[in-house]
């Protein structure tokens, strides 16, 4: 019975937003969400492997939440912006975001430990800042879903900064980078979009602290 009245709020959501898109063949219906339609986050990992271990112990720190600061802006050199758009409730987007970003470090074994919370001394602390992290759907008849990534990266150690800098991806349903269905819920293409888009940002990050991890050891 919950199923059925879930599957009939997509329904009513879907036509209710359509008609209001009727107006404008290539609206954007980025504020558009859809209740009971989200499924999971899709678990995608980037499958880096670093070539060596560097002898640091990394506390990854609950990422700061920007995304108001950046709303409109350009990401990735494309068209798509950031936007308030997502199906997720309350801090769950940082939290998708702490997780995976602390999965990929540990299990890239690029650093002899990884933990998740409160940093001891001579820890290496990320610190992640999120600019974009949102979906966006343009068109009608034929719509591009776009899974839209930035987030500013702080490596620091004892309260002195390593490493700044800021990575953005924009992976969408036509590319080849995305692992979802041509098929699907509008909410589903939007969370495919973007846990591959989060994939391709931390696969540059990884890449990235390989190549400045030997300067770190002093």
């Amino acid at each position: 019975m919950i199923h059925g009245v879930k599957s009939q709020m997509v329904r009513h959501a879907l036509a209710l937003a359509l008609i209001g898109c009727l107006p404008l063949a290539a609206c954007n219906r980025a504020a558009l969400r859809i209740p009971g339609a989200s499924f999971s986050f899709p678990a995608t990992a980037t499958g880096y492997a670093a070539p060596k271990t560097y002898p640091y112990e990394v506390a990854v720190a609950i990422p700061v939440d920007l995304r108001p600061d950046h709303y409109g802006e350009r990401v990735a050199g494309t068209r798509w912006t950031g936007c308030e758009t997502d199906s997720f409730a309350g801090n769950e987007a940082m939290a998708v975001i702490h997780d995976r970003l602390s999965t990929e470090l540990a299990a890239s074994k690029l650093f002899a430990t990884v933990r998740r919370g409160e940093p001891a001394a001579r820890d290496l602390v990320v610190r992640p800042e999120v600019h974009v992290f949102c979906s966006q759907v343009v068109g009608f008849i034929y719509g591009r879903v776009a899974g839209i990534t930035a987030l500013n990266i702080i490596i620091e150690r004892d309260g002195r900064a390593l490493f700044k800098q800021k990575f953005e991806r924009v992976v969408t349903d036509a590319d080849p980078q995305y692992t979802g269905s041509q098929v699907s819920f509008i909410e589903q293409a939007m969370r495919v979009t973007m846990a591959d888009s989060l994939r391709e940002l931390l696969r540059d990050l990884l890449l990235r602290l390989e190549r400045e991890a030997p300067g770190w050891s002093n």
